[in-house]
C-alpha cells in the first residue's frame, strides 16, 4: 500500500516556509506535477519583487500571452504582436498574483518596449494601453491581492487614468482581502482612496501622501481627497501600521486615526507633516501597543509634544525625531519610560529647556538604553565627549549616523574610533568632518569595529592619502566607502582606482557629472546618496537582502 500523499493545502504551507529562497523552490518544481503546481503559486505570487534592480520584459511578455485574443481589437493586437494562433502558456499566472506595484508594472512594460521616451505621446499612450490591459488581466483573474502599492516615484508624466486599480472589474472581490495599501506620489488620489474605502477593511498597513497632487501647476489638493481618506481609515477594523508622508493640513487626518484605530495602532510614523492645525496627540501618547513612533522632517512640533511629557510608552523599540526639532523633557520622558527596550533611536536638533544640562538626552540614552543597534545624533562639538561614553557603553550598536555642522575633529579623532563598540558594522557621517590622513590612520589603527560600510559623502577635503589609509586599515572588511562629494583636486582617478580594488562599491560624483545634475539621478539610496542613471523606482524597490532599508525603515515588512 502506498504511503499517502500530501494534500495542496499542507504543500502549500510547507513550500510558503522557502518564500523567500527561489533556489530551493526552483528544485522543488521538478519532483512531480503537484509539486510544481504548488511551487507555481508561490513563484507567481509576488513576481515583480524580483525584478526591481532590473525591469524585465520576459515577465511582461508572459502576462501578455495570458491575455485572451478574443477581446482584444486589431490594433491591441498589433501592439501587443499578438496571433489568434499562438501558444498559451502553461498556467494562468496572473491568477496566482497576490503582490503587485504600478511602477514595477510600468518599469517592465518599458523595457519591453524596447525604449524610453517619456514625453512622447506615443510612448505615453502605449505604456499606458499595455498597463491597462495587464490590470484587467489581474483584477479579473486574481482571486485575491495582499498588497498593492500605487506609488509613481519619479515618474516624468503620470496617467492617472490607469492609475485606480479599484476601478477595474473584478477588483470587488480581488482587492476586498487587501492587508498592505501603499499609495504615495505626485497624483490625485480621491477616487483611489474612495475605491479603496469602498471595498476594503482590513486593511492592516497603510502607507499614503495625502498632500501631493502633481509636480507642477495646481498643486492645491482637493478636500474630497481628505475625505475619501478619513473614509478609508475610519472603515478599517483594526490598523496596526500607519505612515503619512507630505501633508499640510494633517488635523483632521490625525484625529480620524487616532479616534478609530488608537487601540489597534502598533506603528505610527510622520514624515514632512505640518502638525500647526493639529489638535492633540494625547490618545497616542496614552497608547498600550505603540512601538514605533517617528516624527521626521515634520513642522510644528512645539505643542503638540506636551502629551508626551507625562506619558508612559513602555513597548517604544523605534523613536525617530530625525530632521525634526523637539524638546528635551519630551525625549527625557519617551527614553525613560521606554528604556531598555528601545533598540532604534534617531535624533534632530533638540530644544535645550534644562540649560544647565544641555547633554541630558544623551546621558539619558546612555544611562536607560543599552540594547541600541541603530543610532542617529546631530552631533556639535560640544557633544563629542558624551557621545563617547554612550558607545563605550553600547554592547549592541550595529549603526551610528552623525549629522551635523563643519567640525575640526582632528584631537578626538583617535579616541572617537576607539570608543566604537566591535559590534558596529555601518558608520554614517552625514556631516562635513575635518581630519589628517594621518590622525584617521592613527584612529583607524585603534578601531575596534570591523566595518562594513563607511559613509563620508559630505567630508570635502578626503584626498587620495585618505582612501590609501581606509583601505590600509578597512579594506578586509569593508564592502561600500561613500566619499561621494569629496574635493575633486584631492581625489583622483587613481585614487579611486586602487580603493576600488581592494572595496567592492566606492561612490564617488565626478566634478563633470556635479555640473550637469540633470545627466545623473541622485537618489536617496537606503542610507545614503548615490549616482545611477535615472530610473523611476518605487521606494519599496529597495535592496533589503544588501541592508538598504529607505525611509521609512524596515520595520514595515513584519
Amino acid at each position: 500500500m502506498s504511503p499517502p500523499l500530501l494534500t495542496t493545502d499542507c504543500l502549500h504551507l510547507i513550500f510558503k516556509d522557502f518564500e523567500e529562497d527561489r533556489y530551493t523552490l526552483h528544485s522543488c518544481l521538478l519532483v512531480n506535477r503537484l509539486w510544481c503546481e504548488t511551487v507555481v503559486s508561490l513563484l507567481w505570487s509576488q513576481p515583480f519583487r524580483l525584478t526591481r534592480r532590473t525591469p524585465s520584459s520576459k515577465l511582461v511578455q508572459t502576462y501578455i500571452n495570458c491575455l485572451d485574443p478574443q477581446v482584444l481589437t486589431d490594433s491591441e493586437k498589433d501592439i501587443l504582436e499578438i496571433t489568434d494562433n499562438r501558444i498559451s502558456p502553461t498556467f494562468d499566472y496572473p491568477s496566482f498574483l497576490r503582490q503587485i506595484s504600478y511602477l514595477d508594472l510600468y518599469n517592465g512594460i518599458a523595457a519591453w518596449f524596447e525604449w524610453y521616451e517619456p514625453w512622447g505621446e506615443v510612448y505615453r499612450e502605449r505604456v499606458a494601453l499595455v498597463s491597462k490591459l495587464l490590470i484587467y488581466s489581474f483584477m479579473s483573474h486574481s482571486s485575491a491581492f495582499h498588497k498593492l502599492s500605487i506609488e509613481t516615484g519619479e515618474m516624468v508624466m503620470v496617467p492617472n487614468n490607469h492609475l485606480n486599480f479599484f476601478s477595474h472589474q473584478g477588483s470587488e472581490i480581488c482587492l476586498s482581502k487587501l492587508r498592505q495599501f501603499i499609495c504615495i506620489g505626485d497624483f490625485l488620489k480621491a477616487d483611489i482612496f474612495a475605491g479603496a474605502a469602498k471595498i476594503c477593511k482590513n486593511i492592516k498597513t497603510l502607507f499614503v501622501s495625502p498632500g501631493r497632487v502633481c509636480t507642477s501647476g495646481n498643486r492645491s489638493v482637493p478636500e474630497k481627497q481628505y475625505d475619501s481618506l478619513i473614509n478609508l481609515i475610519k472603515g478599517q477594523k483594526s490598523l496596526e501600521y500607519f505612515v503619512i508622508h507630505t501633508c499640510n493640513k494633517s488635523s483632521r487626518i490625525i484625529s480620524a486615526l487616532l479616534e478609530s484605530q488608537i487601540n489597534s495602532l502598533v506603528h505610527v510614523e510622520f514624515f514632512k507633516v505640518d502638525f500647526i492645525e493639529c489638535v492633540t496627540l494625547a490618545p497616542l501618547a496614552e497608547s498600550k501597543k505603540l512601538v514605533t513612533l517617528t516624527f521626521e522632517e515634520c513642522s510644528s512640533l512645539e505643542n503638540i509634544m506636551e502629551p508626551f511629557v507625562s506619558s508612559s510608552l513602555n513597548r517604544l523599540e523605534k523613536l525617530n525625531f530625525k530632521k525634526s526639532t523637539v524638546r528635551d523633557d519630551v525625549l527625557a520622558a519617551l527614553i525613560k519610560n521606554a528604556g531598555s527596550t528601545l533598540s532604534t533611536i534617531y535624533l534632530g536638533p533638540i530644544e535645550i529647556k534644562d540649560v544647565y544640562n544641555p547633554n541630558i538626552v544623551i546621558d539619558l540614552i546612555t544611562k536607560y538604553c543599552p540594547n541600541l543597534v541603530d543610532l542617529a545624533l546631530d552631533v556639535q562639538r560640544p557633544d563629542l565627549p558624551y557621545l563617547l561614553t554612550l558607545l563605550s557603553f553600547s554592547r549592541y550598536l550595529n549603526k551610528l549616523e552623525i549629522f551635523g555642522s563643519i567640525l575640526r575633529i582632528d584631537s578626538l579623532l583617535e579616541n572617537f574610533f576607539h570608543a566604537l563598540p566591535p559590534t558596529l558594522e555601518h558608520l554614517i557621517k552625514n556631516a562635513d568632518w575635518h581630519f589628517s590622513a594621518n590622525e584617521l590612520a592613527i584612529g583607524l589603527e585603534n578601531c575596534k569595529a570591523r566595518l562594513k560600510s563607511l559613509h563620508m559623502p559630505d567630508c570635502y577635503l578626503i584626498s587620495d592619502n585618505h582612501l590609501c589609509v581606509i583601505t590600509e586599515y578597512l579594506g578586509d572588511s569593508l564592502q561600500h566607502l561613500d566619499v561621494s562629494y569629496a574635493s575633486p583636486s584631492q581625489v583622483t582617478s587613481e585614487g579611486l582606482r586602487k580603493a576600488r580594488s581592494i572595496i567592492n562599491r566606492v561612490d564617488y560624483v565626478y566634478k563633470e557629472d556635479r555640473k550637469y545634475p540633470t545627466f545623473w539621478n541622485l537618489r536617496y539610496w537606503g542610507e545614503e546618496w548615490v549616482e545611477e542613471p535615472i530610473v523611476d523606482r518605487t521606494f519599496e524597490q529597495w535592496d533589503w537582502e544588501n541592508g538598504e532599508e529607505g525611509w521609512y525603515g524596515v520595520d514595515w515588512k513584519k
